[in-house]
């Protein structure tokens, strides 16, 4: 029995020993943790990417049905088009600047009725693919992340069509990733800084952006050196659009 103890207690970790292992596993947590966090992020990058493309892919099919244009104007957020009993009855209530209304409860959102642009292209108001992966918690405003350039419809740009100042359709952005707080479906004349997310993926990565020839790209946009109406999105000629479509 003695020689048993004895074998026991040179088996059983000192202080010492188990203090060095717990700071080892620290150590350990502490480099995976970060790169877990960067995968993860990677991913749900990925996977925006991924939503943006089919979205494209929706809005081509959309624009070979309606003479080149890629999306319809007047389809936004507004008593116009999201309203509780018939069209522009007014019940859309605006709880912030510009239409920012917030429904906080699931069935706030089944008792308004939805006539925005993704019924048109999805025969939807809220396919899947219009939100994020990071903008799953809280549900975005309006559920959708992703902001068309309403800048297409000011020039009266189709499809296909060569853009103003030789621009390449591979720099001209066609949808990007608005604030979460925000529910705006384009972006239009002096929106830039208040419903363009620039830094969605991190101040690193910055935002996704759908481009006018179907691809995405990740970047980080600004509109540091810009006035109010020229801005990142606009591809038109330097001044102020002429029209105004209605949003």
């Amino acid at each position: 029995m003695g020689r048993q103890s004895q074998l026991s207690r040179r088996r059983a970790f000192t202080l010492v020993e188990l203090l060095v292992v717990i700071g080892i596993i620290a150590v350990l947590i502490g480099i995976l943790l970060p790169a877990l966090t960067r995968a993860r992020q990677q991913s749900m990058t990925v996977q925006c990417m991924s939503n943006m493309r089919q979205v494209g892919m929706a809005l081509l099919t959309y624009a070979d049905e309606s003479d080149g244009y890629l999306f319809p104007n007047g389809m936004g957020w507004s008593n116009d088009t999201v309203y509780l009993n018939s069209a522009k009855d007014g019940t859309l209530v605006s709880t912030g600047p510009l239409n920012s209304l917030v429904l906080e409860f699931p069935d706030q959102w089944n008792s308004y009725h939805y006539n925005t642009w993704t019924v048109p292209v999805f025969n939807n108001w809220d396919p899947p693919i219009m939100t994020c992966p990071t903008d799953i918690d809280p549900v975005p405003n309006a559920r959708h992340t992703y902001i068309l350039n309403e800048y297409m419809s000011y020039y009266n740009e189709k499809y296909g069509r060569t853009l103003p100042n030789h621009l390449s359709p591979s720099d001209a952005i066609l949808m990007g990733e608005k604030v979460s707080l925000q529910g705006d479906y384009y972006m239009e004349f002096g929106d830039f800084p208040k419903a363009v997310d620039p830094i969605r993926h991190g101040t690193v990565i910055g935002s996704n952006y759908l481009m006018l020839d179907m691809h995405v790209d990740t970047r980080i946009i600004t509109a540091t050196d810009s006035v109010q109406y020229i801005d990142p999105w606009d591809f038109g000629n330097g001044s102020a659009p002429t029209t105004f479509p209605a949003g």
